[in-house]
């Protein structure tokens, strides 16, 4: 009785710090509106391409999912995920606001 409990508590406590963490993309300042070149929207807009990536990459079926599941049933990687993607999405359509409000050229 005592090793199940203990197994169970082990396995909650794993579970527990199986939850990824993806990090969050900032909204665009007014300051960065201000005096951003239309490049360094570019650059700018590339790199949340690139975070956006690295969430679907560290998405994949792995052992911290496993984890994960067992403790919540995966609603926590999946919440994590969401707000992730939902923040880079934000971060996004400022940059493209940005770049039109700036008469940006596409590709410059």
């Amino acid at each position: 009785m005592k090793k199940t409990l203990l197994l169970l508590v082990a396995c909650a406590a794993l579970a527990g710090c199986a939850t990824k963490n993806y990090g969050r993309q900032g909204d665009v300042t007014s300051y960065e509106k201000q005096t951003m070149t239309c490049r360094e929207i570019e650059l700018e807009t590339a790199k949340v391409h690139g975070y956006l990536e690295h969430i679907e990459k560290e998405s994949q079926f792995d052992g911290r999912s496993v984890l994960s599941f067992l403790g919540d049933f995966g609603i926590g990687n999946t919440m994590e995920k969401n707000a992730a993607l939902e923040a880079a999405n934000k971060r996004l359509a400022q940059l493209q606001a940005a770049k039109t409000a700036k008469n940006c050229a596409a590709g410059t």
